[in-house]
C-alpha cells in the first residue's frame, strides 16, 4: 500500500528508512502470501477481471497513475498509464511485481508505508483496490493520503461490499478465495464518513457485480442489474471516485 511518485522514480535507495520499520500484520500476511497471491487472482479470475473492468472504465490509457496495495501489479500494468507508480507495504509482493512487469519502464514498483513519507503524489489518478479492510488506522490512512494528494487528482477507491462479509469468511473456510489476513470492513456510512472528515468529496459512487463468480448468465445479469438503484446496492464491489 504506499510511495510518492519522485520517490518511487528516484530508485531503490529511498526505501532504506521503511525497512527499518518494525512490520504490521497485515504487511507479515502478505508477504507470507505472495508466492500464492497469482494463484488465488486467478481462481477466481471472473472477480479479478470485473475490477480491472471497472477501473479501465474510470481511467483513460496515458494517464499518470499510482496504485496504492498494487499487490504483484497487474491493474496498474493492464492500464497502460504513461508514467506509473505501484506500491505496495509488502516486500515480497513488489519483489513479485518487478520481476513480472520488467518490460514496463514507464511503471515503478516501490515498497512504502504511505504515512512515512510527505512528498506529493504527482499524478491525475491515484487508485487503491481492495486495500482499505487490511489499514491499521483507517482514519489516519485517509488523512495521510488526503494530505499527499494534489486538488487535481482524482482518488479512486474500491472494496468488497462490507454485506457480503459473512459470505467471503465461508468462502475463505472453504478455500475457495484467498486469505484475508487481518481486516476490518467497516459499513459504507461510516467509511464515507471518513472519506469526508480527510478533507475528501464524494464526486461519483457506485456498485458492480452482483454475481461474483463465472456462472451461467452471470454476464447477461452483471450487465443489466445496475439500472436498478435498489438491486445496485446488492453489487459485490462498491467503488467511490474522490477528490479533495
Amino acid at each position: 500500500m504506499v510511495a510518492s511518485q519522485d520517490d518511487s522514480v528516484r530508485g531503490e535507495e529511498d526505501e532504506v528508512c521503511v525497512n527499518d520499520i518494525l512490520m504490521t500484520d497485515s504487511e507479515n500476511h502478505f508477504n507470507d502470501i505472495a508466492s500464492d497471491y497469482d494463484y488465488w487472482k486467478n481462481h477466481n479470475r471472473y472477480y479479478y477481471q470485473n475490477l480491472f473492468i471497472l477501473y479501465g472504465s474510470l481511467i483513460p490509457r496515458k494517464s499518470s497513475v499510482i496504485e496504492i496495495g498494487c499487490g504483484t501489479g497487474d491493474i496498474i500494468s493492464g492500464l497502460d498509464p504513461s508514467r506509473g507508480v505501484g506500491i505496495d507495504i509488502s516486500e515480497q509482493m513488489i519483489n513479485v511485481a518487478r520481476k513480472k512487469h520488467a518490460d514496463k519502464s514507464s511503471i515503478h514498483f516501490v515498497r512504502e508505508d504511505i504515512s512515512i513519507s510527505k512528498a506529493p503524489f504527482e499524478a491525475e489518478y491515484v487508485f487503491l483496490a481492495d486495500v482499505l479492510e487490511h489499514v491499521d488506522n483507517l482514519p489516519k490512512f485517509l488523512n495521510d493520503l488526503s494530505a499527499r494528494v494534489k486538488l487535481k487528482t482524482k482518488v479512486i477507491i474500491s472494496v468488497a461490499n462490507p454485506i457480503w462479509e459473512p459470505v467471503l469468511m465461508l468462502a475463505e473456510r472453504l478455500k475457495m478465495k484467498m486469505p484475508e489476513g487481518p481486516h476490518k470492513r467497516y459499513p459504507m456510512k461510516i467509511t464515507e464518513d471518513m472519506f469526508r472528515t480527510a478533507g475528501f468529496t464524494i464526486i461519483e459512487k457506485g456498485f458492480r457485480l452482483l454475481i461474483p463468480k463465472r456462472l451461467p448468465c452471470a454476464d447477461w445479469i452483471n450487465e443489466r442489474f445496475y439500472g436498478n438503484k435498489f438491486i445496485a446496492r446488492l453489487g459485490f464491489i462498491v467503488y467511490w471516485v474522490l477528490r479533495k
